[in-house]
């Protein structure tokens, strides 16, 4: 728990100037997040980084590149080699894509948001992801085998199929040919384009207040060591789990208010990934593909190892990709 007044005093040392006033941002989250003075958030890392933290990394080169589709960008409260605080600026009313696209798919329901809304901010999310890899390919470029994240993919299933059970497991079980199939493009000693990326781009971390769209919170993989999260990576990881993320807000509005209309939330889902894929660029869509398969198995082992109630999404999300 954070003390009161201290992140008012971390903000105003980073300002150059005096602020007050504190509130918790009051979700559930791995740590913990003050608004300050409605200007900005002060994100209290739990425990705290050894210096140089991955996200500050990033954070400070988007900056140098001008990328402006994030946050501004406050510093951080670093002390004895530790990064024990990053700062940003705060979105007044802004609310992330689990929430607000969720909302407008709901609303298309309604028959009250026309769909091609639905899809214009798919756009925006593809385009946004472009500029963000642009600004990101110079940050430790390098190369990465495609084989790499093949293994990694076979071994995501093998534990899926081992840990899933019930009946989402029996039908990942009846999957396993046509999901080894779908993984073959990355079973190559191709050496795929890399640097750093977003390591957990998904709808949560497009911020939306009003009509402006931003991406937040760069520090990758909350599963993943910060070694890990320092390393270069193909972008189509980022590309991959933006797409499946838009098909996550469909498979949510399904479960939770429309359980008769998946019909039509699959006609979304098709869509507005085609839309955000073709803002994003160019890409080996055989490989990414594999890749947001490979993301659908990670999302089977984190359900089952973390939360139990997500399975409903990989389980409904997965067939569909492969067309089952």
């Amino acid at each position: 728990m954070v003390n009161a007044g201290a992140s008012a005093a971390v903000a105003s040392r980073l300002l150059g100037r005096e602020v007050s006033g504190e509130r918790a941002i009051t979700v559930d989250q791995t740590n913990e997040s003050i608004i300050v003075a409605d200007e900005v958030v002060v994100k209290w890392l739990r425990p705290p980084v050894l210096a140089p933290h991955p996200g500050v990394d990033v954070l400070r080169h988007l900056v140098a590149r001008c990328f402006t589709d994030m946050p501004w960008f406050v510093g951080v409260d670093e002390r004895d080699d530790m990064v024990h605080a990053v700062v940003t600026g705060y979105m007044t009313g802004a609310r992330d894509g689990w929430d607000w696209y969720v909302d407008d798919v709901d609303a298309w329901l309604h028959a009250s948001l026309p769909f091609a809304v639905l899809v214009d901010w798919a756009v925006r999310m593809g385009e946004m992801t472009a500029r963000l890899h642009a600004a990101l390919a110079d940050l430790q470029p390098s190369v990465v085998a495609a084989r790499t994240y093949h293994l990694q993919a076979v071994d995501r299933l093998d534990d899926a199929m081992r840990i899933v059970d019930g009946d989402e497991g029996a039908r990942l079980r009846a999957l396993e040919p046509a999901i080894r199939a779908a993984l073959a493009p990355l079973d190559s000693s191709e050496l795929l384009a890399a640097h750093r990326i977003h390591g957990d781009l998904h709808a949560g971390q497009f911020l939306r207040a009003e009509d402006r769209l931003v991406i937040t919170d760069f520090d990758g993989n909350p599963l993943s060591d910060s070694r890990e999260r320092r390393l270069p990576q193909s972008p189509l990881i980022d590309v991959a789990a933006m797409l499946q993320s838009i098909d996550h807000v469909g498979r949510i509005v399904v479960k939770r208010r429309h359980p008769w209309r998946g019909g039509e939330v699959d006609d979304f889902i098709e869509v507005a990934t085609a839309a955000a894929l073709t803002a994003y660029g160019p890409v080996d869509t055989a490989k990414l593909h594999a890749l947001r398969v490979a993301q659908e198995l990670h999302e089977y082992r984190y359900a089952a190892t973390h939360l139990p109630r997500w399975m409903y999404v990989p389980d409904a999300a997965l067939p569909f990709l492969l067309g089952a």
